[in-house]
């Protein structure tokens, strides 16, 4: 009985939390697919959980029973892909010596830099300072409601930690990680006049479907990762299960 009523309280707060991430994250910056999918998440945990007792005593095949294994196994898939993820993800692989790095955007605060991208910056600035001979190719257009380019915005906030102007090119008309890497590559090439060798930058949470886009957009790339926001870790990942499922189904 209490291993039971422990597990119906885990199922609770699980719940609990999912949905007090979410609103927060809705609140402080937007409402995205991550946010939408963490929120009904946390309100089938919180529902099951409240629940569980009948579903356990429960000897037909009702709506309770029938949520039962999915539930079950939809959680265990995603935690596995989760730390699998999160694991691969903060295995870096840059060796400093690339001809350019290519920081892939994410949404904005109207003109600022929200801190996930911040992140992904400060580990630009990092790399610039190991390898200052190496260009920085900012990727990321203008999203829903915000004012300026992601782009713009990245070269900015780059500028004021003290990297020349002239080592950053901007790419700003990109709309996802794969357009990201594609108008990038351009841009590159037609810099360097050649092929020449990259890493990419993201959130460890994106590292290994970023690498597959990028292979995808014919670019063989090391990558190095910077680290997610404690509060925006339940929204994001639930975010990238998504967005690995919809790669697997559609290859972007």
């Amino acid at each position: 009985m209490r291993v039971e009523r422990f597990t119906r309280i885990v199922w609770i707060l699980l719940g609990a939390v999912l949905i007090l991430d979410a609103l927060i994250v809705s609140i402080t910056f937007s409402i995205n697919s991550g946010v939408v999918a963490t929120f009904g998440i946390g309100v089938l945990y919180l529902f099951y959980g409240l629940c569980r007792d009948r579903v356990r005593a429960s000897r037909r095949k009702g709506l309770l029973q029938w949520m039962r294994i999915p539930i079950l196994i939809g959680s265990g898939l995603m935690l596995l892909l989760f730390a699998f993820i999160a694991v691969l993800g903060r295995v870096d692989t840059v060796s400093h010596q690339e001809d350019a790095v290519i920081v892939l955007g994410t949404a904005l605060n109207g003109e600022e830099v929200t801190p996930p991208l911040r992140s992904r910056l400060d580990v630009a600035v990092e790399y610039s300072t190991a390898n200052p001979d190496a260009v920085i190719a900012v990727a990321g257009g203008q999203g829903p409601g915000d004012s300026i380019t992601e782009a713009l915005a990245m070269e900015r906030y780059l500028v004021s930690r003290g990297v020349a102007e002239d080592r950053i090119m901007r790419e700003d008309r990109s709309t996802s990680t794969y357009e990201n890497f594609v108008f990038a590559k351009r841009l590159l090439h037609a810099h360097f006049d050649a092929d020449c060798t990259t890493a990419f930058i993201t959130n460890d949470y994106h590292v290994y479907r970023a690498g597959e886009i990028a292979e995808v957009a014919g670019i063989a790339s090391t990558h190095a990762h910077a680290d997610t926001p404690w509060y925006g870790i339940p929204v994001d990942y639930v975010r990238e299960f998504l967005a690995i499922t919809k790669f697997v189904l559609t290859g972007r």
